[in-house]
């Protein structure tokens, strides 16, 4: 899954394996679904649930990608306040 400091490059392989999955599913049914005559109105609606699917897919990603960048910067900037806080120490000690 997610690790503390950045996205999974398994997890991201999942996620994207299972969206062209989808899709391709949802191909099939838009073919399967003109062989049968639902016509045009049929396909319309499939096509905005497919564009919202898409939609907000793009979203959990994207969010996903904004938290693990947010982790990495935000454990970087501790650990540079402690570093900063034992060399001004050590400094300190020194003089």
């Amino acid at each position: 899954m997610l690790s503390h400091a950045r996205l999974s490059p398994k997890f991201a392989l999942r996620l994207g394996a299972g969206i062209a999955v989808f899709f391709l599913l949802l191909a099939a049914a838009l073919g399967v679904g003109f062989q049968a005559g639902a016509g045009l109105a049929w396909a319309r609606s499939a096509m905005l649930a497919m564009g919202a699917a898409s939609l907000l897919a793009g979203i959990v990603i994207a969010w996903f990608i904004a938290r693990s960048f947010h982790r990495s910067s935000h454990n970087a900037l501790k650990t540079a306040e402690r570093l900063d806080r034992v060399l001004q120490n050590v400094n300190a000690r020194d003089s």
